[in-house]
């Protein structure tokens, strides 16, 4: 098992909630205290996303249009995190933005694709029923990820939030 101080390639998946802020904030503190490679990852969920938008393609379908702009607004999303891993003098920053099954990309597949030895996400979920436990996207990744996985449930200092 890797030791606090040998993390080389830290993973943090955000999707736009105030606990992935939280998340980053404390990957890129990681990060920088490791000299570790940090990869910024958000993956979009085609499945929740469907039925969205003016026009429907056939059953369950997504307009390619909503699908766009939603991929745009999370790429600028993680490019500003990117910008402040940088600013915080992390060397080197990857991002990722991709459509598939978040549990499998954060827990397996990046991880595998990445060498990552860290993987970095909030505790909560972005749906009531979510937030009273811990979110179902954390809960697959520490069960099924091969990494170890930190839940980030304070803020920089430890302090609650």
């Amino acid at each position: 098992m890797a030791q606090l101080s040998s993390y080389q390639n830290v993973l943090v998946g955000v999707d736009g909630s105030k606990q992935a802020k939280r998340a980053v904030k404390k990957a890129i503190a990681v990060a920088k205290r490791n000299q570790s490679a940090l990869y910024i990852a958000t993956i979009l969920d085609v499945s929740r996303l469907t039925n969205i938008g003016k026009a429907q393609f056939g059953f369950g379908a997504a307009d390619p249009e909503v699908l766009d702009e939603f991929k745009q607004k999370m790429d600028k999303l993680v490019a500003g995190y990117r910008d402040q891993a940088t600013q915080a003098g992390v060397k080197k920053v990857e991002i990722h933005v991709t459509f598939g099954n978040p549990k499998l990309e954060l827990a397996k597949n990046l991880p595998k694709l990445l060498g990552i030895d860290l993987i970095v996400i909030g505790a909560t979920g972005t749906n009531v029923v979510e937030r009273m436990m811990m979110g179902s996207n954390a809960s697959y990744v520490v069960a099924n990820a091969h990494a170890d996985v930190l839940i980030v449930r304070t803020k920089l200092d430890n302090q609650p939030f």
